[in-house]
C-alpha cells in the first residue's frame, strides 16, 4: 500500500514540473492562438511582474520538487503553494496576463481541481483527527445517534479478560457502552484502545476497534464512552445499515406517540 501511495505520488510531481508546458498545450487547443502569438503573451509581454512571470514558471514545478522528496513538510509546502494557486486563479483580473481572458480557460480550473482533490487526500489524516473527530460529531455527523439495546462485550487492551454490557445508543462515530456484568473496568481510562463486539439485531457479530472517551465507572454508574478507529468498507457498511435500521424504529416510534395520547 506503501509503494502504491509512493507511486501515485511520483506521478503528481512528473505531472506538476510539466505544468506550465501542459497549461500552454491546453491554452493552445482551447484558443487556437498560432504559437507565436501564444509565446509572446506567455514569455515576451513587458507588463508583467517579475512575481507574477515566476508564478507561472516556477510555483507549481517547486511543489512536484518539494512533494519528490516524500516527507511530512513537502506535503504542507506543496498544500500551501496549491491553495496560494487556487486562491491566484480564482481572483483573477478579467483579461490580464496570462490568459488575456475574460476568465483562466478551463485546464487551469481541471488542473488545479485535481490538485486541490490530492490536497485533501494527504491532509486526510489531519482534516479526520481536528475536524471529524469525536468531539465534532454532533456537528459534522448529519445522521445523529439513537438509542439501542443491543448486547456487546469490550475487551480493552491491557486489561485481562472482557466485559459483558449492552449498547445504551450509537452513531457513525462511537457507541455508549453499559456495563451489565458484576466485575467491571476499573482501570480503563480514556484513550485505552479496546476491541468492541456487537451483536446486532440479525445475530451477526461486529467487531469494532475502539479508543475509550468517556469512562464514568463507580457503584452506580457504569458508562463508557468510545470513538470507532480503523473501520474498513465492509463495516462501515455494516454499521450505516443499523444505524438506518434504528433510525426507521425512531421514526416509526415518534409516529405512534401522538395517535396514542389521542
Amino acid at each position: 500500500m506503501q509503494k502504491t501511495s509512493n507511486k501515485i505520488i511520483l506521478l503528481l510531481s512528473l505531472f506538476l514540473i510539466l505544468d506550465p508546458a501542459l497549461r500552454i498545450l491546453s491554452f493552445k487547443i482551447s484558443t487556437g492562438m498560432d504559437w507565436s502569438l501564444l509565446w509572446d503573451n506567455i514569455v515576451e509581454n513587458g507588463n508583467v511582474s517579475v512575481f507574477r512571470f515566476l508564478e507561472f514558471w516556477l510555483l507549481t514545478p517547486l511543489a512536484g520538487l518539494f512533494l519528490l522528496t516524500l516527507s511530512r513538510v513537502s506535503y504542507f509546502i506543496y498544500s500551501g503553494l496549491t491553495l496560494y494557486k487556487f486562491y491566484s486563479l480564482v481572483s483573477y483580473t478579467p483579461f490580464d496576463w496570462p490568459y488575456f481572458a475574460a476568465r483562466p480557460h478551463v485546464g487551469a480550473f481541471v488542473i488545479i481541481t485535481l490538485n486541490m482533490l490530492f490536497v485533501i487526500v494527504l491532509m486526510w489524516p489531519l482534516i479526520k483527527k481536528y475536524l471529524l473527530s469525536y468531539h465534532f460529531k454532533n456537528i459534522w455527523d448529519a445522521r445523529g445517534r439513537y438509542e439501542a439495546n443491543f448486547k456487546a462485550s469490550l475487551f480493552i487492551n491491557g486489561i485481562e479478560g472482557g466485559f459483558a454490557g449492552n449498547i445504551r445508543n450509537i452513531s457513525s462515530g462511537g457507541a455508549l457502552l453499559k456495563i451489565t456484568q458484576d466485575q467491571k473496568p476499573l482501570k480503563a481510562k480514556p484513550e485505552d484502545e479496546a476491541i468492541l463486539i456487537i451483536q446486532s439485531s440479525s445475530g451477526e457479530h461486529l467487531n469494532f476497534e475502539v479508543e475509550l472517551i468517556n469512562v464514568t465507572i463507580s457503584e452506580h454508574k457504569d458508562l463508557i464512552g468510545m470513538e470507532f478507529v480503523n473501520m474498513g468498507p465492509k463495516l462501515s457498511l455494516a454499521l450505516m445499515n443499523i444505524l438506518l435500521e434504528l433510525r426507521a424504529q425512531s421514526m416509526a416510534k415518534e409516529k405512534r406517540a401522538p395517535s396514542e395520547a389521542l
